[in-house]
This record gives C-alpha cells, structure tokens and sequence, in this order.
C-alpha cells in the first residue's frame, strides 16, 4: 500500500513543472552567488580569489535587526512550530511500544533533531557572514556548502514534504470534519470538503486576516490540551503504562522525528537574535525540549487511557477510539485534533504556495491579496482591470498547485495518513533536516579553503557529523529497500 502510493506520489510531485523548475534551476529560494574561500567575499566576486577583495565582515558589522527579539520570544517561536499535528499520530505509533520504550525513542529524537537544528544554526551564522546578507534561507546555506546539486535534493525534499504532509492532514481533517456533521456522509466527501474550507477560506482572505484567526485557534489548541491532561489523567491506569516491547518503536521512527521538526523558522531566530549563538542553542534546545516534555505528557494520559490490544494494534487509532466514547474527554480530544490540523494545514498550504510562487517567479501571493483590496485606488489612476484579473488567476493557479496534487492522492485512498507521514518523516524530513546539516558543516569545517566564522556550535568533531549523517542515511536507505521490495 505505501509503496504503491509513494511511487504515485513521486510521480505526481515530481514530475510536475515546480519539480522541473527545481532541477533546472536549483535553489528556487534564493539565487544568491557561493562565496567560499580562505577569505569571504561580497556575493558577485563569486568564488575568484580577489586580492583586492575586501576582507569578510564580521558578525557585528552585518545588517541587524533595529528591534532584535528577545530570548523568550525567540524559544516560543521554536516551541510554537514544533507543535503541530504530528502529535495526533504519536499515540498510534507508539501504542505497541509502552510507554517507556516511547519515552525514550521521544528522548533520543529530541537530542538528534535539537543537535541537527544547531548544525543549521552554525551554517546559517558561517553563510551570513560568507555572503554578508542580512538574512539567508535553508536553500541559501545548502547552496553554499553544496552546490546545485545540493540545492537541487534540498528544493525536491521541501516539495515532498509539504505535498506528502497536505495529503495527510486533508485526509484526517476531512474525518474529523464529517464526524462534526449531523448527517453521515461518505469517506470521499471528507477531504474534499476539508480542502475547500479550509483553503479556500485562505484563497480568499489576506494573510493578516487568516494569521489573526490562527492565532486564536493555536490558543485554542493551547487550552485543550491543557483540558486533556486534566480530564485525562484521573483516568489513567498506571499499570497500562508498565507494558513495553522495545522493537515496536522502530516502525515510529519516522513520525517522532516529524513531530519534532523546527528546523525551518532557525534563519529566522538567527537573524532575530543578532547570531548570538550562545542565545540560539538555548532558544533551539529550551523550545524543543518543551514540546517533546508536552509530547510524553500526552503519549502517558493516552496509552494510559486506551488499551492495547496485541491482535489489532496495527489497525487501533487510540484518539479514534477515544473520540468514539462521546464523552466529554473524548470531545475533547475530537476539538483538539480539528485545531491542531487546521493550524498546521495553514502553515504548510502557506509554505508550499510561496515556495511555488518563487519556483515560477511571481510575487508572494499575499501581495496579490493586498492589491486586490487596493483595486478602486489602481483604476482611478489608470491601472488596466485586466491586471487584477491576471493578479488573481495567478493567485488561483498557485492554490490549485498546492491543493489539487495532494487532494487526487488523498481521494485515492482515504487510509493514507498515517503512510503520509511515515513517508513524510523518512524520505523528507531525514533527508533535509537529517543528511543534509551535517554534510553543510563537514563543507564549512573541512572543506578545501574552510574557514568558518564562528566555533563549532556542536561537540564532537567529524565522528558527531558521521554518525548524525550515517543515522539518517540509513534509516532512509533501510526504508527504501523495504518499497522496493514490495513492489516485486
């Protein structure tokens, strides 16, 4: 089933023209010259060796935030983006494993993934310096270390992320949408229903308006999950917690790594924080390790709750069964999924869209919203109406290659979710956030000509880069067979 659907996924994905810009072009975010050397010069002297080059400027002497956020602000960005609707999967994944075995696989991808979000901080830090910009993205640092060809599989691992998580949380949030409906309705209204709801709500409103409706809906994830653990934890049975089979947690490890993904807003707190980066590593370390202390809070009071059932634990979806009770714990539950998928399905169609409009080279879509609102003001100074014509079909066109692709697939088999993200963590998340940030700082380290800016961020030297890299590359490669073999 999964290797059937990853094979149609892939050829959808990629082969699509975003996919075709990617290869062809490379880093699709940033177009930003390499500037590698035992010196580091300003973006158009490129890699030549200019003796009359300017010295590299130092961390101080870069383009700053005039109002740099605080410590705090910054660890509740980390921890914000960390939550998301991977947590609604945890209890399924790690159901066969116990508690303790769950804790502890929780524990040791907290550590790998807080160890490769400061590998990307280092990165980012040496990369600002080495192209002297205010601010640089994942693509631009991958760019820069890698080269094309690196930019090329990091440009393809962000598409298949956002295409293979969108299939996800349209499939579980169309369950969750028909379960909320007085009348019953077939399973393939479900995610229809959902995408044209949620993402057409976002097609049709400015980004603001849709930020401040999120805002209150991730507060409202906030106070229920708070109300879970109060209701729930009265009804935890200890000795449920006891039972444990440690080789059942290998299968969960894709998805407590995409549970634990920040990685992406870490240029943003970079900049935000003036590459202070002794202020990184606690605001990654601090706003990671919250989340995952949330993630075992929730995993105990769930595993706790429902119980295991040897024969049917690969068909048992604790919080289904739980919403199925009709009680006020299990509402609970049902609101708290629908917010937790909502929030993060806006965030990721947010992502994907702006990614597909600088792979094409429109403006951010956002712009087009604004322009749209600004119309009267255009006509009356002689604007043509067919510009906001344009300026909307362009707008429609990047929704629907956002949303159409991972709606077919959802619609083509509703038992999806919990492939998507198994597919999701392994083939994207470990290849971008897992391979990728350890072969950046093995280049800026011990590279021909390194000479990084800052000291290394993470102990360890060459043998912490190998084994971060060779842990990643072999989960990805044990997984990999495992398609291939079934699909003969």
């Amino acid at each position: 089933m999964s290797a059937k659907w990853l094979v149609i996924l892939t050829t959808v994905g990629w082969s699509s023209p975003t996919a075709a810009l990617v290869l062809t072009h490379g880093n699709v975010l940033s177009g930003h010259t390499r500037c590698f050397g035992t010196r580091c010069f300003r973006p158009r002297l490129g890699f030549s060796e200019d003796p009359n080059a300017p010295p590299r400027r130092t961390i101080a002497e870069l383009p700053q935030p005039q109002q740099p956020a605080s410590l705090l602000g910054a660890t509740a960005l980390v921890a914000g983006t960390t939550v998301g609707a991977g947590i609604l999967a945890l209890p399924a994944k790690t159901l066969a494993a116990g508690f303790a075995p769950s804790t502890a696989a929780l524990l040791c991808a907290w550590l790998y993934m807080a160890s490769s979000g400061l590998l990307i901080a280092e990165v980012n830090v040496n990369t600002r310096c080495a192209v002297e910009r205010s601010a640089v993205s994942l693509n631009t640092m991958v760019d820069d270390t890698l080269g094309s060809a690196g930019s090329k599989l990091a440009g393809l691992a962000y598409l298949f992320i956002h295409y293979t998580l969108l299939v996800a949380y349209m499939l579980q949030g169309g369950t969750l949408l028909l379960e909320l409906l007085p009348a019953p309705l077939s399973s393939a209204f479900g995610a229809p229903l959902f995408a044209a709801g949620v993402g057409g709500t976002m097609f049709l409103s400015t980004q603001p308006q849709v930020e401040r409706f999120n805002n209150v809906l991730v507060a409202g994830v906030i106070l229920t999950f708070i109300s879970l653990l109060v209701l729930g934890a009265p009804q935890v049975d200890v000795s449920m917690l006891g039972r444990a089979d440690a080789m059942q947690i290998l299968p969960a490890i894709p998805v407590l790594v995409l549970s634990l993904v920040f990685h992406n807003v870490i240029p943003t707190i970079a900049y935000q924080l003036r590459c202070d980066i002794e202020r990184i590593r606690y605001a990654i370390i601090v706003g990671s390790l919250v989340p995952t202390l949330m993630f075992i809070s929730w995993d105990a009071v769930i595993l706790g709750v429902v119980p295991f059932d040897g024969a049917a634990a690969a068909l048992v979806d604790p919080l289904a069964a739980l919403r199925g009770t009709g009680d006020v714990f299990g509402s609970t539950v049902r609101i708290f999924s629908v917010l937790a998928i909502i929030t993060s399905f806006v965030g990721f169609v947010y992502g994907l869209v702006d990614f597909l409009a600088d792979a094409i080279g429109w403006d951010p879509p956002e712009d087009f919203a604004e322009e749209e609102n600004d119309a009267p003001t255009a006509h009356a100074v002689g604007e043509e109406p067919s510009a906001d014509v344009a300026r909307v079909g362009r707008r429609l066109a990047l929704y629907a290659m956002a949303l159409l692709p991972p709606l077919l697939i959802a619609e083509s088999d509703p038992s999806l979710f919990f492939a998507a993200l198994d597919n999701a963590g392994t083939f994207g998340i470990l290849v971008l956030f897992g391979i990728l940030p350890p072969l950046m700082v093995w280049q800026q380290r011990y590279g021909v000509d390194a000479d990084p800016a800052i000291d290394p961020v993470l102990p360890g030297g060459r043998v912490t880069l190998g084994l971060m890299a060779g842990a990643a590359a072999f989960v990805v490669g044990g997984e990999t067979l495992e398609r291939i073999s079934h699909l003969f």
